[in-house]
């Protein structure tokens, strides 16, 4: 037999310090610190997504496997090459495939847009394979447009090997590139819409009952929920780790926040927005309309055109501090008559020089302001002959 003793106040401080280390172990970090994050995660990135700035970044260009996070470039090409009243038919090999599903039948049909908020809310493998068979007509087809596609946004660190994200030798991506992604495909007005839905039901044929699907991204709702955010899509297999592209909109400002490879993601794309949001605000640069230069024309009546920015030049900046914008006209190479108002004739580019932030460049088209016609054929017969003849006090422009 054994007596088992213990001192009540050494048990009553353990059981106290045990009980602290729980609740900072789990409770969510504080918002509003402009601290600079501290990562774990091996690889990150947050971006503007209206501007595509890089305003905190750790080893952006890493190659990671990326998990399901590769759903993103899945609907970017579904929804981009299909239509959501699709009938989509389920293959055997769409049934087969493992790990998160909505365990569908060979020969179950569901409409593509269904199919999607399987994708990006389940995360269903199977709903992958069954989208990229009915785009793509076979798997391996589909693949090679979303790497199509995938190079045309510019996600260079970035090659998919199957369109579900479970770990396949020379499958992978970077922080930056998933941003970039999740940044193109917010544009997109459905996927906005289904990224940023918390639940959903859609049939389950031949069954008593429907399919809930419920958000992975907990930062839309209970215990990890995120004032503001808004999408974008969870990713986990034991080689990638935790994978999470997050975005969240605030007071017109969305940002996007990627960790790859994190100990908590959650709490870690958390303390990312928190440091944007605190930390960054936005600056119009210069307004829309704003006349920039007169460029030369050849062949018109008036032998120059006033240049405007189409569109506002918008950056994110720190909040604390100045920041000086070197200014970069570009135009296209020899301007001729006639031309349209509104016809883009060159760029404005502002490049921040002495940044704290990375990637720091913001380009805004520059277009006529106005009709610049072509020179009738007998202004320039005259101006030919006062020419031969040396009246240089008659000028025709």
């Amino acid at each position: 037999m054994y007596l088992l003793c213990f001192n009540p106040r050494r048990l009553a401080v353990g059981l106290f310090l045990w009980l602290l280390f729980c609740l900072l172990a789990f409770v969510p970090p504080a918002e509003g610190s402009s601290q600079e994050p501290l990562l774990e995660a091996k690889s990150a990135v947050l971006m503007d997504a209206l501007t595509g700035q890089v305003l905190w970044s750790k080893n952006p260009h890493k190659q990671l496997p990326q998990a399901s996070t590769t759903k993103i470039t899945t609907a970017i090409v579904a929804l981009e090459r299909g239509n959501l009243t699709d009938l989509v038919r389920a293959s055997q090999r769409a049934a087969q495939v493992g790990e998160a599903a909505i365990y569908l039948e060979e020969g179950e049909t569901l409409t593509l847009e269904d199919l999607l908020y399987a994708l990006l809310l389940r995360s269903a493998n199977d709903a992958a394979v069954a989208i990229a068979e009915h785009i793509g007509g076979t798997e391996e087809n589909f693949v090679a447009l979303m790497n199509q596609k995938a190079w045309e946004i510019g996600a260079r660190d970035t090659h998919y090997v199957n369109p579900h994200g479970l770990h396949a030798p020379g499958h992978y991506s970077s922080a930056y590139d998933l941003a970039l992604l999740a940044r193109y495909a917010l544009k997109i007005p459905k996927f906005r819409e289904i990224v940023a839905t918390r639940e959903k039901v859609i049939p389950w044929p031949g069954k008593p009952w429907d399919r809930l699907l419920v958000n992975t991204n907990q930062l839309l709702w209970g215990y990890y929920a995120y004032p503001g955010a808004d999408g974008v899509k969870t990713g986990y297999t034991r080689e990638a780790g935790q994978v999470l592209v997050a975005s969240a909109t605030r007071e017109g400002r969305q940002l996007i926040a990627v960790v790859m490879h994190s100990p908590n993601m959650y709490q870690e794309a958390r303390a990312l927005l928190d440091y944007g949001f605190q930390h960054f605000t936005r600056q119009v640069l210069v307004p829309a309309g704003e006349l920039i230069t007169q460029a030369p024309v050849k062949g018109a009546l008036v032998g120059t055109v006033p240049l405007v920015t189409a569109s506002p030049a918008v950056a994110a900046v720190p909040r604390e501090g100045q920041v000086v914008w070197e200014k970069e006209i570009t135009l296209l190479p020899e301007l001729k008559a006639p031309l349209k108002k509104g016809q883009k004739l060159g760029e404005l580019s502002f490049i921040l020089k002495e940044a704290e932030v990375s990637d720091q460049k913001i380009t805004v088209d520059l277009i006529a302001a106005r009709d610049v016609p072509r020179r009738p054929w007998w202004v320039a017969f005259l101006q030919g002959f006062l020419g031969v003849f040396n009246f240089p006090w008659i000028r025709l422009n």
